[in-house]
C-alpha cells in the first residue's frame, strides 16, 4: 500500500516491499455489529495517518525498528455479509503467515478477530489469546450479529479454534445475558481474567499464559477513556499507558507472539491523540517483537 503504516515520515519512505518485510499490516475496517458509538470502519485509515508522525527511534529500546521491514496491504472492500467478511480476513491472514510474515490487523470492530484467529490456525496450534479489553466479549451470541458479533467474539474463538486459553486484561464490564455467565462457568479452566480493579503485575500475566505461542488482541477501550475516548463504549476505570506497555514488553520477551490486532478505534474529527496512541501501540508491538 502506497504510504501505508509509517509510510513517508519526516521526508523518508519507511514502507518496505511485501517480499522483504517481516511485518504485514492488514487494514480491515469491518463495522457491521457495533452497538453504541460508530466509526470503527475509519480506524485503520486514522491509525495509518497518525503513524506518519511517529518517531521511528524507540525511546525505551534505544533503536529504530522499521528496518525489520513493514509492509501495508491495500485495504479490501469489506463484504456486506459479516460471515463473508470474516472469511476474507481469514484468507488474508492465512496468506501472510504462509509467507512467514508477522500479521497485525488494524480494525474495525472486534468481531474481526474470528477471522484473524482462523487464518493463524492454518499454521499454529494450541496457542493462547491475550485479550486486552474493557469487555469480556464472551456472550454466546448477541442481537447484533449473533455468533459473529463483537460481543461474542471471544466465546467463538475459544470454542471453534485451537486456542488453549483466553487470558483477559483490563475487563471491567460483564453481562449475565446471552449465555455469557453460563459460558464462563463452563470454561472457567480455560479463561483467566485480570479485572481492571485488581492489582496484578506483568509477570502475573505472563505466568497465566500456559503456551509458548500467543496472539495479542487489543481492543483500545481497554485503556481509560481519559487517554482513549475514541471508541464505541468507553468504560471508566481503564488501563494506563506505561503499565500496559510493560505487560506487552514482558509477554513479547518471554513468549512467541504470533500476531496481533488493534481494534475498536472510532476516530473523532479534530481529536488526534487517540489515533496517535493507537499508532504508537502498533509500533511498540513491532519493536517488542523484533
Amino acid at each position: 500500500m502506497k504510504n501505508g503504516f509509517l509510510g513517508i515520515n519526516q521526508g523518508r519512505n519507511f514502507q518496505a516491499s511485501y517480499q522483504k518485510a517481516k511485518v504485514a499490516i492488514i487494514p480491515f475496517g469491518l463495522e457491521h455489529t457495533v452497538s453504541y458509538g460508530h466509526g470503527t470502519k475509519n480506524g485503520p485509515k486514522a491509525i495509518i495517518a497518525a503513524s506518519h508522525y511517529l518517531e521511528v527511534f524507540d525511546e525505551q529500546l534505544r533503536r529504530p525498528f522499521y528496518k525489520c521491514g513493514v509492509a501495508t496491504l491495500n485495504e479490501p472492500k469489506i463484504p456486506a455479509s459479516q460471515k463473508t467478511a470474516i472469511e476474507l480476513l481469514a484468507t488474508l491472514v492465512k496468506q501472510t503467515v504462509a509467507d512467514h510474515k508477522f500479521p497485525i490487523v488494524l480494525g474495525g470492530e472486534h468481531s474481526l478477530t474470528q477471522g484473524t484467529i482462523k487464518g493463524l490456525s492454518s499454521r499454529f496450534r494450541d496457542f493462547t489469546v491475550l485479550h486486552f479489553d474493557a469487555h469480556s466479549d464472551t456472550r454466546q451470541n448477541y442481537y447484533l450479529g449473533g455468533h459473529f458479533s463483537h460481543a461474542a467474539v471471544m466465546s467463538q474463538v475459544l470454542s471453534k479454534y485451537p486456542v488453549t486459553k483466553l487470558v483477559q486484561v483490563g475487563v471491567r464490564s460483564l453481562s449475565n445475558q446471552d449465555g455469557e455467565d453460563t459460558f464462563r462457568k463452563k470454561n472457567q479452566n480455560k479463561i483467566k481474567t485480570f479485572w481492571a480493579w485488581q492489582k496484578f503485575t506483568p509477570n502475573d500475566v505472563v505466568r497465566a499464559i500456559p503456551t509458548h505461542d500467543v496472539f495479542v488482541s487489543f481492543d483500545v477501550d481497554a485503556f481509560d477513556p481519559a487517554i482513549m475516548p475514541s471508541t464505541g463504549t468507553p468504560e471508566p476505570g481503564g488501563l494506563a499507558w506505561w503499565p500496559t506497555l510493560e505487560i506487552l514488553k514482558q509477554v513479547f520477551s518471554k513468549k512467541n507472539v504470533i500476531g496481533a490486532d488493534v481494534v475498536e478505534l472510532a476516530p473523532i474529527k479534530g481529536l488526534h491523540h487517540p489515533d496517535y496512541l493507537a499508532a504508537k501501540l502498533v509500533y511498540k508491538m513491532i519493536g517488542y517483537k523484533f
